[in-house]
């Protein structure tokens, strides 16, 4: 796996936008040009029509999180843009793919231990899921690694709260 960037570099940008084709390349071409990576992006629709909720985890210099915040809220289709520094208190959900014969009583007290869940099994592999910060991801994968481990593959962020309150998007 990838060493993480330093915290200090890391953010999540949460982006209310109208629902416009092109509007994720529009996006991307500001981050592209400034050089600065795109760990992971989830488009959802909100429950307000025309309206999506972006959400990006990156590495921006901290010096560089105001400038290109203002950057991206000229983009005519973006409402608002908030940022955070991205922390362990948010989630991601991993899934390691193990092949058959990995499932023995090791695996079952090591899936006990860090919370994971047996999510499908096949004739030939089955496939655990854990949802927790990127530490916890990648110690569990350390501990998995090896022969046994098919593939893995992680979500974009979990946030359990709302990241813009209703407030900004709705004019008073």
């Amino acid at each position: 796996m990838k060493k993480p960037a330093k915290p200090a570099n890391q953010f999540i940008f949460s982006l209310y936008a109208e629902d416009k084709k092109g509007l994720i390349g529009q996006i991307m071409i500001y981050f592209n040009r400034s050089n600065y990576p795109v760990k992971s992006m989830n488009v959802a629709r909100t429950d307000i029509s025309d309206i999506v909720l972006i959400t990006l985890e990156t590495e921006v210099p901290s010096a560089a999180i105001l400038p290109f915040t203002e950057k991206l809220k000229k983009i005519v289709e973006v409402y608002t843009v908030n940022t955070y520094a991205a922390g362990e208190g948010l989630k991601k959900t991993g899934f390691f793919r193990l092949a058959i014969d990995a499932l023995n009583p090791k695996l079952w007290s090591l899936m006990a231990k860090y919370g994971t869940t047996l999510s499908s099994v096949s004739e030939e592999s089955l496939v655990i899921c854990k949802t927790g910060s990127d530490k916890d991801l990648s110690e569990l994968y350390s501990l998995l690694e090896g022969p046994h481990l098919l593939g893995f593959c992680k979500s974009g962020l979990i946030v359990e709260e709302s990241l813009v309150p209703l407030e900004l998007l709705i004019p008073a």
